[in-house]
């Protein structure tokens, strides 16, 4: 372990936040759909929504859709003190690796397009030297509802600690720390009797030391300077009538990830990781009958950018990475086939530009790359009612396409080699359900 970055398990959920309660519902309809609807598994986002899912036992698993990997597993409660939650609400998980800060190192890589050989470009491959076990200590939350609004409060803690020690004729001692501890607010308010406010913001520490002793007893210590990430939204529900719901919605996220002494880690160059997200969006939840809901959403401007965190004395160039969408299209269908099953889709289409610019610090050379990255994704996914047990699925996207067996009886099997539905035909390794989350009502 050197250069430790405290990462997310939600990477997989691209959005800061929420991997909690059922998050397969929204991941069913998209992830870019959470802003705009009203679901338990907002309470980790917006903390002040807690009260409304008092009293529930929430447990969501995936595996990345992988037969041979692991499967990692989120369990939660949410409990109502007192008769009808007169003391408040309190909520409390249980998971692996705990609510990380995720600094879309990947993503700034991808705009670059990999092209670091051929210039002198910002040091955002550190990141690449990510911890194995950082490891969720507790994450406990709490809210409190009167009559006309609603406070809520978030804390998060995961650390690791490790040492190593060598004793012969050269001894040699390594040892490093890692931790992230999050706390959060948010704020509820019934502004009219048709329009609900949420507010909520976060602050994320993370910390870092690594420091190696030889046989000399000198010492080599690199510290986290410490790494940060601030994040803040608001959204408004406005029930316009009984068929329509319009939420506007903003969120705005810093991160920001360097390691010191700066003069001895880094040499002519820019160093460590800074980013910053901004969205703006409004939205409608549609009621077509009492069965169906459509999400349609559009978000006007959303804008992300990437740049070192700094750079070393007499360094005279600069770099970034930005991303912009004007706009995104969000759109998501839930229908109750029968009482006990639903389906869910949704997708989203950006109409984006990536770029990267370099630039010398007299401002007299500059290059740049601007190029269309309109990227659409889509999920697919069904719920299952069973008395108090709600049980959501997020399929594999190749699961419609791969259902002979089902259907007819015949089973496909790709190549010869793979006798299970859903396999793939060059790994063989896919499931057909990604994530499942369970919710207990009592």
């Amino acid at each position: 372990m050197r250069k430790v970055i405290l990462l997310s398990l939600a990477a997989i959920m691209l959005l800061s936040g929420t991997v909690m309660a059922t998050e397969t519902r929204i991941a069913s309809l998209g992830y870019y759909t959470a802003p705009y609807i009203c679901d338990d598994a907002n309470v980790y986002t917006w903390y002040a929504t807690l009260p409304s899912y008092a009293n529930l036992v929430m447990m969501t698993m995936w595996n990345y859709g992988e037969y041979e990997a692991t499967p990692e597993g989120i369990y939660a409660m949410t409990y109502a003190l007192g008769e009808e939650g007169k003391y408040g609400t309190l909520g409390m998980g249980f998971m692996e690796w705990g609510f990380h800060p995720n600094p879309n190192y990947g993503f700034a890589y991808e705009i670059w397009d990999g092209s670091w050989d051929d210039y002198d470009a910002p040091n955002f491959d550190e990141w690449d030297d990510y911890i194995d076990g950082v490891e969720q200590k507790y994450t406990v939350t709490y809210a409190y509802k009167m009559e006309k609004m609603s406070f809520g409060l978030f804390f998060d803690r995961s650390s690791v600690k490790y040492k190593y020690t060598e004793e012969d004729d050269t001894p040699y001692e390594e040892e490093g720390t890692g931790a992230s501890t999050k706390f959060g607010i948010g704020f509820r308010m019934d502004l009219t009797d048709a329009m609900t406010l949420d507010l909520a913001g976060d602050y994320t520490k993370v910390t870092d030391t690594y420091t190696i002793k030889d046989d000399e007893a000198d010492e080599e210590k690199t510290e986290l300077d410490p790494g940060k990430v601030m994040s803040f939204r608001g959204r408004m529900f406005w029930e316009y009538n009984e068929e329509i719901t319009f939420v506007p919605y903003v969120s705005y996220t810093s991160r920001d990830f360097a390691y010191k002494p700066v003069d001895e880690i880094y040499s002519d160059e820019g160093f460590g990781y800074k980013d910053m997200e901004m969205t703006f969006g409004i939205g409608a939840n549609m009621t077509v009958n009492e069965d169906a809901m459509i999400v349609f959403a559009v978000e006007p401007f959303s804008y992300w950018k990437a740049e070192p965190s700094g750079y070393t004395d007499g360094y005279e160039e600069s770099w970034e990475v930005n991303y912009k969408v004007m706009p995104r299209f969000i759109l998501a269908l839930e229908s109750d086939l029968t009482d006990w099953l639903t389906f869910r889709t949704g997708c989203s289409k950006d109409l984006g530009k990536a770029s990267w610019k370099w630039q010398d610090e007299d401002d007299t050379q500059e290059e740049s790359r601007t190029y269309d990255l309109d990227n659409f994704a889509w999920n697919i996914g069904v719920g299952f009612h069973f008395g108090d047990f709600d049980i959501d699925c997020l399929l594999n996207k190749s699961v419609p396409f791969k259902m002979g067996y089902w259907l007819t009886g015949m089973q496909e099997r790709d190549y010869g080699y793979y006798p299970y539905v859903g396999a793939d035909s060059e790994s063989g390794d896919e499931t057909p359900i990604i994530m499942i989350s369970a919710l207990y009502h009592f």
